[in-house]
């Protein structure tokens, strides 16, 4: 009877821990499953002002071979925010309905407006991971799902690697709870362009945390501002860029780093007359430069351009060098980790010389780096060849 008390006691005991928070997961939000066709008309939506959909029939007619239907479960789970403080976020997990689990591949999605997370569409474009057979996870990250009143952490990088983390660890106790299955150790990392820095921190987050217990295979990166200051120092130089994209970083700097910058000494015209809306991420940035301009000198303050910088544009550059990752505090990768890199010299939206940079920091005897810096192709081109790429690694 003293032996039944005892299991009483510390089941009870585990309750009021997992009630107190040491768990990750917080709820379910709803599920859905989804066809193949589906996911491509997903990814012809986001893309298909610059990709027509014949432009993808290569990249997804080996998929359609595959017959496989995808769940998606959308998440909520504790993380913290960019300052430290615990938040309930949500995400993404989708996996592969019947067949066995290859491994997990975590996605750190690219910039899109507020309402088109993942887990307020219960799909994304990155969920295809799933139809090759692999765990698939994508946290919305902060200004997204269930943190949408707050300010989103744009290159936010290292913080966006906690949340991704924190995603996994709840997706872990999602599976054993509702599955009695364990999520695969194996681990490939993505991240396209506002994604691809926040895929390399969480990299790096895994490499110098062990006990996470994730054996990670390789990280496939396309077109990413690893160097924000850099990218943005050869965008003033070029005097136009097709995705504005500044009005936001502001307001995210503003909230998250408390640098109290004055848009008024850092933008003109008609985006400074607009800055709270533009600035929430409501918008795409394409569809914000169609409207108001890609020539930057029409809406970035004059100072900028006439050699007497202000305090404002002083603070503006220094917060945007603190982005930068990797910082050169970080040791390398584990030389097991396969790195492969791609991006376009024609891109017009994040600079090549970007990822030029990144290739000569990780190139080195203990890397097992690649890359693919093409000629041609625009910054939406090359998001498609991207997700090739991290195909042809799955495969």
């Amino acid at each position: 009877m003293q032996h039944f008390k005892t299991i009483l006691l510390m089941a009870a005991l585990l309750l009021c821990l997992r009630v107190s928070g040491q768990g990750k997961l917080v709820s379910v939000l709803r599920e859905q499953s989804l066809t193949l066709e589906q996911q491509i008309d997903s990814v012809v939506l986001e893309f298909g002002l610059d990709v027509q959909k014949k432009d993808l029939a290569y990249a997804f007619q080996l998929l359609k071979l595959i017959k496989r239907e995808v769940h998606c479960v959308a998440l909520t789970y504790r993380t913290v925010d960019p300052k430290g403080r615990e938040v309930i976020a949500s995400g993404l997990v989708s996996y592969p309905e019947r067949g066995r689990w290859r491994g997990t591949v975590e996605m750190s999605p690219y910039n899109r407006e507020k309402h088109l997370c993942g887990s307020s569409r219960l799909y994304t474009t990155e969920v295809l991971a799933s139809v090759l057979g692999y765990v698939t996870l994508i946290p919305d990250n902060i200004g997204y799902g269930a943190t949408d009143s707050l300010s989103i952490a744009y290159q936010m990088s290292e913080n966006s690697a906690l949340v991704s983390a924190h995603l996994r660890e709840a997706a872990t106790e999602y599976f054993r709870e509702h599955m009695n299955r364990d999520l695969p150790r194996k681990t490939y990392l993505f991240g396209y362009s506002l994604g691809a820095p926040n895929a390399l921190a969480l990299a790096y987050h895994y490499a110098d945390n062990p006990e996470s217990d994730v054996r990670l295979k390789a990280v496939c990166l396309g077109s990413g501002a690893y160097d924000p200051a850099l990218a943005f120092e050869l965008i003033l130089e070029h005097g136009e860029v097709s995705y504005l994209f500044y009005p936001g970083l502001v307001r995210s700097l503003n909230s998250w780093r408390d640098t109290g910058l004055d848009p008024s000494q850092l933008f003109c015209g008609k985006v400074l007359e607009d800055y709270e809306t533009i600035s929430q991420g409501l918008t795409s940035p394409l569809d914000l430069a169609r409207e108001y301009g890609t020539d930057i000198h029409t809406y970035l303050h004059p100072s900028f351009f006439n050699g007497r910088e202000n305090p404002d544009i002083l603070r503006l550059k220094e917060a945007l060098k603190s982005l930068s990752i990797p910082p050169e505090t970080l040791h390398p990768l584990p030389a097991s980790v396969e790195v492969l890199l791609r991006h376009s010299a024609e891109d017009n939206i994040v600079p090549v010389a970007c990822t030029d940079t990144l290739y000569r920091h990780l190139k080195a005897p203990w890397h097992q780096v690649t890359y693919h810096r093409s000629k041609k192709g625009t910054h939406y081109e090359t998001a498609v060849r991207s997700f090739i790429d991290l195909a042809l690694l799955l495969l």
